[in-house]
């Protein structure tokens, strides 16, 4: 019975890679004649575009939305190079992918909508009004919901990803900010920057559970693996804070650099880099001393950040410039810098579970 199902585990996980690396002839053509999202074989500002590498979903990628020339930049991973830029709406902020990293929604907060992104023709499939000032993103585990925080206000906004259409809104209370958005099992945690508040929704009941009221400015926020731990930069307040999920109780306040805006920790949960937009900065923080180990500056509008998969890089957007820094997690140095367009904003990356482990 156990090598009965061992052979079905092993089934099926061939079953899932294969699926996820499948084309149709057509996406297969369009994607070797360049997929971009105008002409075949151009970017948006009509040169010529590397993209029929970038269509595969094998590729370890990462995503910019670059929101002054209402772009997204795809970077190779392993060659450290951008190769093709998929044209949105109007400033794009924040990108998620779906778990098979077939599709990818971008939030576009002058448009006030959700772009859906075909991520192996690189083409803009669907365009979805939302609330004003779309930002913050989150994918329900399943696929099928992508929630957006609108900065403007109260509402938490659903879409439904099959049907492509707004399916309804989540209220925060007369007053209320949205910003960004992190999410495990049935709780939703909610950024609101203007009233230095950290919102938790049950999506089952679509309600907030309890309120935590944090430093001034709370940005990016993140969980644990776990789910039992929130982060939370404050760029007014000068701190990294860590917070009890269930209980919402604070469990450290960190001092680091002003302008805190996002973070990632490592697996273990020793370390944590923190960006700071108005610092120009960005800091590692030892999180069992709290202590800052050391803060690279010079890092014009250091905003957001992401790992590569086995957390040897972190890579970080600079919304003062057009670029992308490479920092080396050992040696903690910044080692390469990767034009993008003006004025990046999130950074997400694009990689199938069991694939690009090393990247």
């Amino acid at each position: 019975m156990k090598h009965y199902r061992m052979g079905l585990l092993i089934t099926a996980l061939l079953f899932v890679l294969s699926a996820c690396a499948m084309e149709t002839k057509q996406e297969a053509q369009q994607r070797l004649n360049g997929g971009g999202g105008t002409e075949a074989g151009t970017s948006n500002n009509g040169e010529a575009a590397a993209c029929p590498e970038a269509g595969k979903l094998t590729s370890i990628q990462f995503y910019v939305p670059s929101e002054k020339d209402n772009s997204i930049s795809i970077i190779d991973v392993v060659s450290g190079k951008p190769v093709c830029k998929i044209p949105v709406s109007e400033a794009p902020t924040t990108v998620v992918f779906s778990s098979t990293m077939r599709e990818a929604y971008t939030a576009n907060m002058n448009s006030s909508t959700v772009s859906f992104i075909n991520t192996q023709t690189l083409k803009v499939v669907k365009e979805v009004p939302v609330g004003p000032m779309p930002h913050g993103l989150a994918l329900s585990p399943d696929n099928k919901t992508l929630y957006v925080a609108a900065v403007a206000d109260q509402f938490i906004y659903m879409v439904d990803t099959k049907e492509g259409k707004e399916a309804g809104t989540i209220d925060l209370g007369a007053g209320a900010r949205t910003n960004y958005l992190a999410l495990f099992g049935n709780r939703l945690y909610v950024s609101d920057h203007e009233n230095s508040k950290v919102y938790a929704i049950n999506l089952r009941t679509k309600q907030v559970e309890h309120t935590i009221a944090t430093g001034g400015l709370p940005r990016a926020v993140k969980l644990s693996d776990d789910g039992k731990t929130l982060y939370v930069p404050t760029a007014k307040g000068k701190t990294l804070e860590l917070y009890n999920t269930d209980t919402g109780a604070l469990l450290s306040k960190i001092e680091t650099v002003e302008g805190a805006a996002d973070v990632v920790v490592s697996e273990d949960g020793t370390t944590a880099w923190v960006t700071s937009i108005e610092g120009n900065a960005v800091s590692l923080i030892d999180l069992n001393t709290k202590k800052i180990v050391k803060t690279l500056t010079g890092l014009t509008g250091a905003k957001h950040i992401s790992y590569n998969r086995q957390q040897t890089r972190a890579y970080v957007t600079l919304s003062g410039s057009d670029e992308v820094v490479v920092i080396d997690t050992a040696t903690k140095e910044v080692i390469d810098r990767i034009k993008v367009g003006p004025t990046p904003h999130g950074i997400q990356l694009k990689a199938l579970p069991g694939i690009g482990g090393s990247c």
